[in-house]
Parts: C-alpha cells; structure tokens; sequence
C-alpha cells in the first residue's frame, strides 16, 4: 500500500512537471500553480495552506515537529476541499439536540 501510493504520488509529480501545471493535490481542489511542494505529500495551494492552519485549530492539534505536521497534512490532504469548512457552526450539544428524537 506504502509502495502503491509513492509510485502514485511519483507518477502524479512526473506528469505535472511534463506538463508545466503545478496543481493542488487535495481532492476536489482546481488551484493550479502552486508554490509549496511537500515531499510524499505535493502540491498545496494557498487555500488549502490557510485551510489546513483552521483544521488543526478546529481540532486541537498542536504539531510541533516537521514529521508530526507533514503527517497531519497527510491525513488532511486526502480530504475534499472545503469538507472541514462546510456546515453550520454548532456545539456538541446542538449538534445531537438536532438528531434527537421524541418518542
């Protein structure tokens, strides 16, 4: 599996490069031109940058070193653009006050 996504990620970096377009790796994410290039992860673009600095907020992640934050940008990066932005803001107890039932 390890092998099947560096050969990807390897394969997806070979063809951008071929074809002078530097796209955002995130899913559902159509920025292209892309200055920040993170090894075993890609391209990010601007957006998804600011993104993923509100993601670990939201979340409470506070990495501290470079293997920490690439790997929290791993998990992040294989999400769908705006999939942690989307929805109403809401606490805990909102959110399951709007799923409860009365029987």
């Amino acid at each position: 599996m390890v092998i099947y996504h560096l050969l990807d990620t390897w394969q997806k970096n070979l063809n951008r490069i071929n074809m002078g377009v530097m796209s955002c790796y995130r899913p559902k994410c159509e920025n292209i031109m892309c200055d920040v290039y993170v090894d075993d992860v890609g391209y990010i673009c601007y957006e998804c940058e600011k993104e993923f600095k509100i993601y670990l907020e939201k979340h409470g992640l506070n990495p501290r070193t470079e293997g920490e934050i690439k790997g929290a940008l791993m998990v992040f990066m294989e999400s769908d653009k705006d999939e942690h932005m989307t929805g109403n803001e809401v606490d805990l107890n909102g959110f399951f006050n709007q799923y409860r039932r009365d029987y």
